[in-house]
């Protein structure tokens, strides 16, 4: 049997666009990859449709440096410009980064996701910096909070594994983004203010997801395959 080609994309999202719901970016990306010609494969049946998954669906709301989808290919177009030629099929607001021609039996994004890194953006970080080091250096961190009207009880430091300073303003956090224990970006900042942070967040976006390789060490959805830019 003939190996599958199937290519990951990696998109990112930006500006008014982050309050389309994720059917409607999943509608989008179907019209444009019919407009740009390329051999997609479709499923067999009265009703095809093409062999498409997303990595992670995103809140409503949140920017995205670092989202992906793969789709399996019948024949695969040039590399080198598929990602020039996919990108004129986009609107303002979603921008294809790279492609990666993904090795043979990789998992779909979906089931490969084990982290995903995010940046919170604040007014300043200036005095925070022994609070920061002091609440991501704690053994646990039990935190209650409420969604969807439940009560929900979780260790935190269980699903933070990373966490950085990038300047006066900017923090990154790497989190459990598993299907069995994600850790949405929001509890974060709610757990650091509820530990004292008086720095004020003003947005977050989702820089990257990640999986892991045969050490068990992070490496980016990108990097399962051969990656054109």
């Amino acid at each position: 049997m003939e190996d599958k080609k199937v290519l990951r994309f990696k998109f990112k999202k930006y500006g008014p666009i982050v309050y389309i719901g994720h059917l409607d970016i999943m509608r989008f990306f179907q019209k444009a990859i019919r407009r740009s010609g390329i051999d997609a494969a479709y499923t067999e049946g009265f009703s095809p449709h093409l062999k498409l998954s997303f990595a992670q669906p995103l809140s409503v709301g949140v920017e995205t440096d670092g989202d992906y989808f793969d789709l399996e290919m019948n024949t695969l177009p040039d590399l080198t410009t598929l990602v020039a030629e996919m990108n004129k099929q986009c609107v303002d607001g979603i921008e294809i980064i790279n492609v990666t021609l993904l090795n043979d039996d990789v998992p779909n994004g979906m089931s490969s996701v084990k982290a995903a890194d995010y940046i919170y953006t604040f007014d300043s970080l200036a005095d925070s910096k022994e609070l920061l080091d002091k609440f991501f250096s704690q053994e646990t961190y039990i935190f209650e909070y409420i969604r969807k009207e439940k009560t929900k009880v979780k260790d935190l430091m269980e699903d933070i594994y990373e966490y950085k300073i990038l300047s006066d303003t900017e923090l990154l956090v790497k989190v459990n983004s598993s299907s069995a224990g994600n850790l949405k970006a929001d509890v974060v900042i709610e757990a650091l203010e509820k530990f004292g942070l008086k720095a004020k967040c003003l947005k977050f976006k989702r820089y990257d997801l990640y999986t892991t390789d045969s050490d068990n060490s992070f490496m980016s959805l990108k990097d399962q395959g051969e990656v054109y830019d």
